[in-house]
């Protein structure tokens, strides 16, 4: 056979095998032929929670078997692949507080994509997975009177772990949530001097997770609360119409506490207090945290200075990640319009004393060319986030220099 015939045998049986598998797809043996290199699997095949379509066998419903432009050959990014058979968790993205790891679309952060001992593929039991995020949940648990559900390690009794329309990812409001387990009965109604609990906020008394007193309630109290003299600041008690305010919030809370009234008097004013809610912030009744704060004092902040996801998502990468807000900042009023205690040479000295002695040139006589302003700290650092070791927005090899000094 000569070499042009030759050629053409092979052209065509090339053309009549693609032309076969154009026309008609190829039946593969699924997980099976997989497993032939990816052995690893074989033991998740056993697992107690396996993936629908693992369990099916069915790989490439998730992997393409030739290439792909994603990561381990996935047909999509993992949350959009996620999305495509969960719809359902897509659409909650809409939802007042959404699970960083949702809004992320990392999946995977909690589930395992293939199987897992535990229920829904979670990588650990559900307490243990929570708790590698939200460190708070070890505290709880060992506290002397945990939640029932806490110590169960049941937190989906009351939390969505994807999205929820309730502030702390809760499946109802505070009252629809406790009055599941704890009805409103008469002795229940006696014990709280006859209050119309329905509707109620249980949380502003009690600890939703563990405490160190009976009942749960939270260590520090409001001092008329503990005393048990409602009286101090509602009307009507044992009424019908539950514990009426003598009067508008602050009016109450400046009644007693004249050093937030004075600070008020100062030309920058925090907003929440100053549009008459000082429960925007303080708890009236219990709390946890000092000078009883709703919550811990970075997360009670974050809850409104969030412009941005990166200043949530890196708040344990601070530099000043052990201090408090008020370290550096007052919470009520300010003479300064970031609410400083001091300008920033001084308040930045307090701790930072060796870097101030040999520091570029401040205060004085110094000017930021740029816009003429006093050279500070802040001239050079950021206070909470930046790209760069020390806090600083550029790189200090180079680039923060020349902001300046370009000559």
């Amino acid at each position: 056979m000569s070499r042009r015939h030759y050629a053409t045998v092979i052209w065509l049986t090339l053309l009549f095998l693609f032309g076969r598998g154009f026309s008609q797809q190829i039946s593969v043996a699924e997980p099976r032929v997989c497993l032939q290199c990816h052995d690893d699997f074989g033991r998740t095949l056993h697992s107690k929670s396996i993936h629908t379509p693992l369990k099916s066998g069915k790989c490439s419903q998730c992997h393409n078997p030739h290439a792909s432009r994603h990561a381990a050959l996935l047909e999509a990014d993992p949350g959009e692949l996620c999305f495509k058979c969960h719809a359902g968790f897509e659409a909650k993205m809409t939802e007042a507080a959404v699970h960083r790891p949702v809004a992320d679309k990392e999946c995977k952060a909690c589930h395992d994509p293939h199987g897992s001992e535990y229920a829904n593929q979670l990588h650990l039991p559900e307490k243990e997975l929570c708790a590698s995020c939200h460190d708070q949940v070890n505290v709880w648990l060992k506290s002397p009177v945990p939640h029932a559900p806490v110590q169960a390690g049941n937190c989906m009794d009351c939390h969505d772990p994807h999205a929820s329309n309730h502030s702390g990812l809760t499946k109802g409001s505070a009252f629809e949530l406790c009055s599941k387990c704890h009805p409103i009965t008469d002795e229940f109604a006696r014990i709280h001097q006859g209050y119309q609990l329905k509707g109620s906020d249980c949380t502003t008394c009690h600890d939703p997770h563990g405490s160190r007193s009976p009942g749960l309630m939270m260590p520090l109290q409001h001092a008329p609360f503990a005393a048990n003299n409602c009286q101090a600041c509602h009307s009507n008690i044992r009424g019908k119409t539950g514990f009426d305010l003598k009067g508008p919030v602050n009016s109450l809370c400046i009644g007693c506490h004249e050093d937030v009234s004075q600070s008020y008097r100062q030309a920058f004013r925090h907003v929440p207090p100053d549009s008459n809610e000082c429960t925007v912030c303080h708890n009236p009744h219990a709390a946890n945290a000092s000078p009883l704060l709703r919550t811990r004092q970075t997360n009670l902040c974050l809850g409104c200075h969030s412009q941005n996801s990166q200043f949530v998502q890196d708040v344990k990468s601070w530099a000043h990640r052990n201090q408090q807000c008020t370290s550096c900042h007052t919470p009520h009023g300010s003479e300064d319009k970031y609410y400083l205690r001091e300008n920033s040479l001084e308040l930045c000295g307090t701790c930072h004393q060796h870097e101030h002695s040999v520091s570029h040139p401040m205060g004085g006589n110094s000017v930021d060319p740029r816009d003429n302003s006093p050279l500070t700290c802040t001239s050079c650092h950021q206070m909470h986030l930046a790209q760069h070791d020390p806090l600083l927005p550029f790189d200090r090899n180079r680039d923060l220099c020349i902001q300046c000094h370009r000559r």
